[in-house]
């Protein structure tokens, strides 16, 4: 990046536990196009799956337009490649975040470590709290 006179460059410092910008939510929500792939699916087993809707006088169509098209058993395997890519996709993805190959017992060692150094934070902070008060107490003391 260059930068023009007068211009302080600008550093762009990515936080080290960040999601690539090749890995968002979307990309690993499954469930959504699981939902529809197993509605069409449904759809063909049970057509009669949902009593409480209600029934459509005669000349209405009762087809929603807008409802996924129903899916044959056979072929079944051709609307999941899509979700089985993704899958995959999602999973080398996750693969490649910092810490994946870190152990349980590695990450257990750090929790202890990092709990560790909060209750020495805390003990410290109690100490310049009372400091603090006895401070606070000299000086109106003096004041009176």
């Amino acid at each position: 990046m260059t930068s023009r006179p007068g211009q302080p460059q600008q550093q762009l410092q990515q936080h080290p536990m960040a999601l690539p910008e090749t890995l968002s939510p979307d990309f690993l929500d499954t469930v959504s196009d699981l939902a529809v792939t197993l509605e069409r699916l449904q759809s063909i087993l049970n057509p009669h799956a949902d009593p409480s809707l209600p029934n459509n006088p005669p000349g209405q169509d009762s087809v929603d337009p807008d409802a996924p098209k129903p899916i044959l058993a056979k072929d079944l395997p051709t609307a999941t490649d899509p979700l089985k890519h993704k899958l995959k996709k999602a999973r080398t993805q996750v693969m490649l975040l910092p810490d994946m190959n870190r152990t349980i017992e590695d990450q257990q060692e750090e929790i202890a470590d990092l709990e560790k150094r909060i209750r020495k934070q805390q003990q410290i902070l109690e100490k310049l709290k009372a400091g603090g008060v006895d401070i606070v107490s000299e000086s109106q003391q003096q004041d009176s």
